[in-house]
């Protein structure tokens, strides 16, 4: 006779906690997304408080360094000490930050606090997926999934506005003062509501492993900030730095492969069912976040716009990325064709970078609109579907670190394609005006002029002015190119994706590099019955 499945997880909770839940962890993410929104206002004014102006892109430098390296490591602790108390601690993390940030009296001190908060923020920005895996069932996890674009969408449109506002008003340090209510808010609602009991057990933490992970993508974070700026991508230091992340990477890998509880279980990453997605989305991320920086510009040099109205560029794109990410991360609950939704959104993507390729300074704007919202949807329609397929292929025991895999995949493709991709755009637009604007010049002038002030190129006087337009559109038009190359291979990397009713859900592949930690587990703490009483049966306790 055969014993019954286990309930998921998700049957423990009411609906009303269910929801109670979602709404505490996307307020949690919330205070990650906007906080960075916010602050893009306000680099000049803390920079002339504290001084030291030549140290400001480490306001948004040292909380990425912190963030992205910590994701794996957050995910692992959930997966091993439950992922309420994790997440309830990066909360508590992140307010501590902000307040010390509030009352920073120098720009060290500055930047400490945001490496802290960026430490936190490495939690409240991968753990509400792993958190979607356990209180909702794997069916339904792609529309929950989708609401999380709610957050960045929502980043996107409220963070300048409101960190102008505050700017102007009460002052710059109000940004992280604002954060404590929201944080405690947020912190509230995820206790009362996600009360999933998990066993007590007894665990190792890799330590060596974590130190090591952090300290290879920091050195590569390090690498692609200053090389092309400070340092030079070829120069020595540089060098070095790309030298000691690599080597710091295969000292994590050989401490992953010996450890009883390792960071990252390699062997999740040889499985069929997770290395497509995870390869689609890190190839993806390498080529997308720049767009949020060349829309604006494009508006502005090749389009003629204003500054203002040259923010309203990006608004298609977020709208589309909402709607795509609600409307399809429903379907796709419903037909479990996660292949089918993240293959064709990239398609969509690849449209737009062809319209916006072939476009010229002429066009009509809702063509670029139109190119804008292709882009968003088709980011929307990727996102959710590879969150899905990573959590629906894995035992629950590696919820949290295979939730966690994406983002982290994504923000270090980001952080090296964004500096790539800006530093060929940069040497394409000099290519093109030393051969079509130095020309017709009297007396020449130097091309970082031009980089350094976009808005006053519509201010030069004929045939110059036309001259250094069409050389910012034919740059964009190369690197929208070579976008589309790397888009393409994220492509071929969605059509390797197993949908659940095809291997996916069922398949569930055990892990087997280690009896240690794999098959024979670690070893389960005996409970007292007292702490059975207060935990629940079985020694159980709120995770």
């Amino acid at each position: 006779m055969s014993t019954p499945a286990e309930p998921h997880s998700s049957a423990l909770l009411t609906p009303i906690q269910r929801r109670v839940v979602l709404v505490g962890m996307m307020g949690g993410q919330s205070l990650a997304a906007i906080d960075q929104m916010v602050l893009s206002t306000a680099v000049g004014s803390i920079a002339g408080e504290l001084g030291n102006i030549a140290q400001a892109p480490w306001i948004f430098t040292a909380n990425l360094l912190a963030s992205a390296s910590s994701m794996p490591i957050w995910g692992k602790l959930g997966d091993l000490y439950g992922r309420r108390r994790v997440f309830q601690l990066a909360i508590l993390i992140f307010i501590g930050a902000s307040l010390l940030a509030a009352n920073a009296g120098s720009m060290i001190q500055l930047l400490a606090c945001r490496a802290l908060q960026g430490l936190g923020g490495g939690a409240l920005l991968t753990m509400p997926y792993a958190i979607i895996g356990d209180i909702v069932r794997p069916r339904e996890r792609p529309a929950y999934v989708a609401f999380i674009s709610v957050v960045w969408t929502t980043a996107g449109f409220v963070g300048p506005p409101l960190g102008g506002f505050l700017v102007e008003g009460p002052g710059w340090r109000w940004m992280f003062y604002l954060n404590v209510p929201m944080a405690l808010l947020a912190l509230a609602l995820i206790k009362w509501g996600y009360r999933i009991p998990r066993q007590r057990i007894e665990h190792r933490i890799d330590f060596a492993g974590a130190a090591l992970l952090f300290s290879a993508v920091g050195s590569l974070i390090l690498y692609t900030s200053w090389a092309g700026d400070a340092l030079g991508w070829t120069s020595a230091h540089a060098l070095l730095l790309l030298g000691l992340s690599f080597c710091l990477g295969l000292l994590f890998l050989r401490q992953e492969r010996r450890a009883d509880e390792p960071i990252v279980e390699l062997g999740l990453l040889r499985m069929h069912t997770v290395w497509p997605p995870l390869l689609a989305t890190c190839i993806f991320g390498f080529a997308n976040f720049v767009i949020a920086f060349f829309l604006p510009l494009y508006s502005i040099v090749v389009r003629g716009t204003s500054t203002v109205k040259a923010g309203f560029a990006l608004a298609p794109l977020t709208a589309g990325l909402l709607i795509a990410g609600i409307v399809i991360g429903r379907r796709a609950a419903r037909t479990q064709r996660y292949r089918r939704y993240a293959s064709a959104g990239l398609v969509v993507y690849i449209v737009g970078l062809i319209g916006l390729a072939l476009a010229d300074s002429d066009g009509s704007l809702l063509v670029f609109w139109g190119c804008s919202l292709m882009l968003g949807i088709g980011s929307g329609m990727l996102s959710p579907m590879v969150i899905a397929s990573l959590q629906n292929s894995v035992d629950e025991r590696f919820l949290g670190i295979a939730s966690s895999l994406p983002g982290f995949a994504r923000a270090v493709a980001q952080t090296i394609g964004t500096s790539a991709l800006g530093a060929f755009f940069a040497l394409r637009l000099d290519g093109h005006l030393r051969a079509d604007a130095l020309p017709i010049t009297d007396p020449p002038f130097e091309t970082s002029a031009l980089l350094d002030s976009p808005a006053a190129i519509r201010t030069l006087a004929e045939p110059l002015k036309s001259a250094v337009i069409e050389s910012y559109r034919a740059a964009f038009s190369e690197s929208f190119v070579v976008m589309l190359g790397i888009i393409g291979c994220s492509l071929v990397a969605t059509r390797f994706m197993m949908d659940p009713t095809h291997g996916g859900e069922s398949e569930r592949v055990p892990i087997r590099s280690r009896p240690s930690s794999i098959t024979r587990g670690p070893q389960r703490r005996e409970e007292s019955s007292g702490a059975s009483a207060r935990g629940g049966p079985g020694g159980m306790q709120d995770g």
